[in-house]
Order: structure tokens, then sequence, then C-alpha cells
């Protein structure tokens, strides 16, 4: 009987590592075709797709995959690194502007050739008690310039780092869900 016992016992382990072998080979390979997981409040989607943006063209309205190791020269994005706000992962936004389009933030909204883009609050301090400020506006962004924004109103995005160069976007994301 006692045999018998400790015979389910491994079985039931095997299958169990079986299984978690399988679901680690799944998530891999998704991996590999460019599934990734939001783990952040940043985006209201949970699960993209990732293309490489090397060839793209970036439009209003995309999701980029920015890398701030490239933005280096932007004193807020060194401050962002310093408090850790981006928490080492790559920051993904979603393009709100593009070349020639005229950025303005007033009453806590933003509007972009002055359409009203929604409630954009500018905070004077982030949740540590550190002071945050928030980029000069009116600007026109010029060529290879985008504005970024993130889904939650009290996001950190361009509002407090400002536009960015095309070279910063290495991907754009493709919801799945």
């Amino acid at each position: 009987m006692k045999t018998t016992t400790k015979f389910k016992e491994k079985f039931l382990f095997l299958k169990l590592c079986s299984v978690l072998c399988a679901i680690a080979l799944v998530l891999s390979f998704l991996y590999l075709r460019g599934y990734r997981i939001n783990l952040t409040e940043s985006l209201p989607y949970r699960i993209f797709r990732i293309y490489d943006a090397s060839d793209k063209i970036i439009s209003r309205w995309d999701y980029a995959v920015v890398d701030y190791s490239r933005l280096k020269h932007n004193p807020m994005i060194e401050t962002a690194l310093e408090r850790n706000y981006l928490g080492g992962y790559p920051m993904a936004k979603q393009v709100a502007a593009i070349s020639g389009d005229i950025i303005s933030l007033h009453d806590n909204r933003l509007y972009v050739n002055g359409e009203d883009l929604g409630s954009m609050i500018i905070l004077s301090a982030d949740s540590r008690g550190n002071p945050l400020y928030p980029f000069p506006t009116p600007v026109t962004l010029q060529s290879g310039q985008y504005w970024l924004i993130s889904n939650p109103k009290r996001g950190f995005d361009s509002r407090y780092f400002g536009w960015i160069e095309r070279k910063s976007i290495t991907h754009i994301a493709y919801p799945v869900f």
C-alpha cells in the first residue's frame, strides 16, 4: 500500500513538472515571437506584440517602446532613472503628437493643434514628495520629434520629459489583449 502511494506521489510530481515545462516552453516561444506582458499601469492593454521600429513609420496613436538610455541628455529622464520611476524596463507610451504638431498643456489638459485631448494632470511632486516640473509649452514638434502620453492621468510621460527623438523609439507595440 505504501509503495502505491509513493508511486502516485512520484507520478503527480512528474506530471506537475511536465505541465510547468510545457508552460515555460510556450511562454518562451511567445517571447521569441515578440509578445510581451505589460506589468505597469501606463498602458490600458496587458499583452502586446512588439516589432522592430527601425523601418517603420511612427504615427499618431501608435504604441512606442522607448529606449530611455538614448534619452540621457534629457534632465527629467536622468531624474526618473535616479528615482527609479522606470523600474529598469523599456518605456512604452502612446504617441499623441508627431512632427509639425503644436503641443500645449494648461489647466491640467493636453491640447494638440488646439484640440483638447483630455485630462493630463500636472503634479508638483511625486508620491515620495520629490518635486516634478512640467515641460514648458507651447512647443511645436520638429521633424523626427514625438510627444508621448500614458494612460493614467497622473502618469510619467512627455508632460514632464518633453518630446523625444525618433532614434529613441526602438519598437512599435500592437495591443493583443
